[in-house]
């Protein structure tokens, strides 16, 4: 019976997770899973529903009542909510901004963390956010965290987000990602930080496959079997 692992990659914005934790999930077969996706898709579908998130039995009612649909493929992590799949929607600047803020209140993260446990309760999972190797997955085997210089991790962000980005300029955007900082990393419930046993990797002058390779060395020292695992990349499911 082949092993299957959970691999974790933390960081704050623009370090270079997404890309890294799929192309390394494509690397091994394994699924790839989005924290972040699940917190931009709360921000989302809160602010279409007009939901008051200060009021928390109608907070409560809507996450018992979010049951989104997955699937993650080698194009990625998707979502879909009563038949309309949101992801196009969940990178959009101002549903990232509301993220933040939507990931201190503790209802969101348990409702977060219950989802991630459940698409990785077989393993064969690399999962990236920002406390998944410190409290979403503490027993994940191999851990990682990335980070960069604040102008790259900007610059990076400002690509990303192409046209809706052309209106602010690199410093707007590294003063609202340093003040995402330091929101993830001083609030009270799961503050974004490394986990004592994770690799640490600044990517500030490497590019994403360089920095895969760096995980493969850890991951391969760790579990001397990981170039054998496979599993169905492709998944759907409630």
């Amino acid at each position: 019976m082949e092993p299957r692992t959970v691999i974790t990659i933390d960081g704050p914005a623009g370090a270079g997770k997404s890309t890294v934790a799929k192309l390394l999930a494509a690397t091994l077969g394994y699924l790839y899973l989005d924290s972040g996706a699940l917190y931009r898709l709360v921000a989302w579908q809160s602010s279409r529903l007009g939901l008051d998130l200060a009021d928390s039995p109608a907070l409560d009612a809507f996450l018992a009542g979010l049951q989104p649909e997955m699937a993650a493929d080698a194009q990625g992590f998707h979502l879909w909510v009563d038949g309309q799949e949101a992801t196009p929607f969940l990178r959009e600047p101002q549903v990232s901004q509301q993220s933040s803020r939507v990931a201190v209140l503790p209802p969101v993260r348990a409702w977060v963390t219950e989802k991630l446990r459940h698409w990785a309760q077989n393993g064969g999972v690399v999962a990236e956010g920002r406390d998944l190797g410190t409290v979403v997955f503490p027993r994940a085997e191999c851990k990682f965290y990335l980070d960069a210089a604040l102008e790259t991790r900007a610059a990076r962000r400002r690509r990303e987000w192409q046209e809706d980005a052309a209106t602010l300029s690199p410093e707007k955007v590294a003063q609202e990602i340093a003040d995402r900082d330091r929101r993830d990393a001083n609030r009270a419930e799961a503050p974004m930080r490394a986990a004592a046993d994770a690799l640490v990797i600044d990517t500030t002058d490497l590019n994403p496959q360089e920095v895969v390779n760096q995980c493969l060395a850890k991951i391969r020292e760790l579990l001397p079997d990981t170039a054998g695992l496979k599993i169905t990349r492709e998944m759907k499911t409630g």
